[in-house]
């Protein structure tokens, strides 16, 4: 057995597998979304492509630099002019590092085609997440059973504008009764979804069914604290959702929830920011120093820092 031949073929291999991973780490939905739907390609989930795709790269890396020193002399041979001198002025190396520099500042530089590829890549994720529904807020699934109910309840008014009450324990019996294996309320949602074959979606609605409307004692118990006594609870004039607001233009985010554009653009000029309706708001609010959800703060009068 020869080692060149054995190097040189898992440098092949290698490759291979490094951009089949790649490839469907691209395609994939965002991590909250594949956590929460448990979102799978070709019986493989996201976190194990990633998998895959750091240890073959490790492996790569490995055997490609092997692979260099295995053929050191015929790559100097390729620096070298016609005198035997190595050369860094030769066309062929001057083309090489051409190329390698339009693929590493392309993108940086948010230069088309690089610009349209990484759109593309965003555009497939829209689609899991539209397709494949998301969870109530990033990473929700790490949550225990208890805070997952709490937050829901939350969630529920602020989103659906629905008052609603979820008891823990309720939500604990109905998921049992629905064959599901739950050691207590502490248990994250994740793990409860492992154990049982699941998804946390599915899970989520299960607990959501035994959610039910809140009475007017319980609504007059829950009031926001802080403020004068009898003071009414100062409501946000705009609304910041729980998810997907980086990925929406200003325009789209006006559409969406019904707001005059011109008036979210004057308020946020009048906080001395100048932004594009059109370009997605996590690109705008990374180049004004903030998060989108810092652009909603403003919006509400409050302070635009993430």
């Amino acid at each position: 057995m020869k080692i060149r031949r054995v190097i040189s073929l898992t440098v092949f291999l290698s490759f291979i597998a490094l951009a089949l991973s790649g490839i469907m780490l691209f395609v994939s939905p965002q991590g909250r979304v594949a956590y929460w739907a448990g979102w799978k390609l070709f019986g493989l989930s996201k976190e194990e492509y990633s998998a895959i795709h750091t240890t073959v790269m490790i492996l790569f890396l490995v055997v490609g630099i092997w692979h260099i020193v295995l053929n050191w002399k015929p790559i100097v041979g390729y620096l070298k002019d016609r005198t035997r001198t190595v050369s860094f002025t030769r066309p062929e190396f001057l083309a090489a590092l051409g190329l390698t520099l339009v693929f590493l500042l392309g993108p940086l530089l948010d230069l088309p085609p690089f610009s349209l590829y990484l759109d593309a890549g965003e555009e497939v994720k829209a689609y899991w997440e539209a397709s494949s529904g998301s969870p109530p807020w990033g990473h929700a699934e790490e949550n225990s059973l208890q805070r997952f109910c709490r937050g829901m309840e939350d969630y529920e008014r602020l989103e659906n504008q629905r008052m609603v009450v979820l008891h823990c324990n309720l939500a604990l019996e109905a998921l049992r009764s629905a064959g599901m294996e739950v050691e207590g309320l502490s248990q994250r949602l994740l793990e409860i979804a492992e154990v049982n074959g699941t998804t946390p979606q599915a899970l989520a609605q299960i607990i959501v069914s035994v959610a039910r409307p809140m009475t007017p004692d319980e609504m007059a118990a829950r009031q926001p604290r802080g403020g004068a006594a009898g003071e009414e609870a100062v409501q946000e004039t705009y609304h910041q959702p729980y998810s997907g607001l980086g990925r929406m233009t200003m325009a789209e985010y006006a559409q969406e929830y019904g707001y005059d554009l011109e008036e979210i653009l004057a308020i946020l000029r009048r906080a001395g920011l100048e932004l594009d309706s059109e370009t997605r708001l996590r690109e705008e609010a990374t180049r004004l120093g903030t998060d989108p959800e810092g652009l909603i703060r403003i919006l509400n009068g409050g302070e635009g820092e993430g």
